[in-house]
């Protein structure tokens, strides 16, 4: 059995072959060993991040990794390195981690509101029936000591009868107009089992998955980028609720009382109205929007690390 040889003209064009092929192949081997040319290097885009993408890198601990990233050249057009794809994934889950953090701040803050919105419906259910009553009450009360009184004093004899009933009708109408006053605010109602995120705002105790996570917490304890004054963002939102009316200084006993109210807890029970539901309600809100754009400038870093 014979076994064909190569020719001699074939191994030499196979050989030329090769070194034809060899140039065009270092360079992708000098990429993969983080070598690259003085012009593509040069053409390297660098990220540009807005002040709170900046904030928000670093609050989650992905600046490292992004400062890495930027550093990494790449071809026009070429293909990713495997450290560019694992840094492009562990930041990106940062960033997907952080958001649903905030997701489940968000959602305790409405599972809280709606709490409120319901306890609140409630109390003014209570208060209009009560209203209705009392200016019912009024209005048959007053028409009929009216009436009486005006026919009794048609005769001398009951004249001073009618006098009476009279004065009675009008003190029974201020009565009730008196217990309409009180009525209008509504009694009071305990929230039940229900979150207390202005808790720990408030430098209270926070229950019923009420705290937040380090990053979110940290957030609201930064002094926002690019903006005047060196008061954080939870210091802010306390001046904002003292210059409001809603909240007062705690140093004060009522001001301490005001704050127990506002961030009472599904063990205190606390009995609350309808001004404190809804200051309540509102503050709510104002931490809802500060807490949400951390989100803004977590998808402007997501789209700073897209667009490199």
């Amino acid at each position: 059995m014979q076994i064909n040889r190569p020719s001699q003209s074939g191994l030499a064009r196979c050989l030329l072959l090769c070194a034809l092929l060899a140039p065009l192949s270092l360079p992708v081997f000098g990429q993969a060993a983080g070598q690259m040319s003085p012009a593509v290097e040069a053409a390297l885009p660098q990220m540009k991040l807005s002040p709170g993408a900046t904030e928000a890198a670093n609050i989650i601990g992905v600046a490292p990794l992004i400062e890495r990233l930027s550093q990494i050249p790449r071809e026009a057009g070429g293909t990713m390195s495997l450290e560019e794809l694992s840094l492009r994934q562990r930041i990106t889950e940062a960033i997907v981690s952080a958001s649903l953090e905030i997701d489940g701040v968000l959602a305790e803050i409405e599972s809280e509101t709606d709490r409120i919105r319901n306890v609140r419906a409630q109390l003014e259910a209570r208060r209009d029936r009560a209203l209705a009553i009392s200016n019912l009450a009024g209005l048959v009360a007053g028409g009929f000591t009216g009436v009486v009184g005006t026919a009794l004093q048609f005769r001398d004899s009951t004249q001073k009868a009618g006098n009476v009933i009279g004065v009675a009708g009008g003190a029974i109408s201020t009565a009730l107009a008196y217990i309409g006053l009180r009525q209008q605010r509504g009694g009071q109602l305990s929230l039940g089992t229900a979150p207390n995120m202005l808790a720990r705002i408030l430098d209270r105790k926070a229950e019923f998955h009420s705290d937040y996570p380090e990053e979110i917490w940290t957030y609201l304890n930064h002094v926002p980028p690019s903006e005047a004054g060196a008061e954080s963002r939870r210091q802010r939102l306390t001046k904002q609720w003292i210059e409001a009316g809603r909240l007062e200084a705690k140093s004060t006993p009522k001001g301490e009382r005001r704050t127990v109210l506002l961030t009472s807890s599904a063990s205190e029970q606390q009995k609350l109205t309808i001004d404190l539901l809804t200051d309540r309600a509102a503050m709510l809100g104002d931490v809802r929007a500060q807490v949400s754009l951390l989100k803004r400038d977590l998808s402007k870093l997501m789209l700073a690390i897209r667009a490199r």
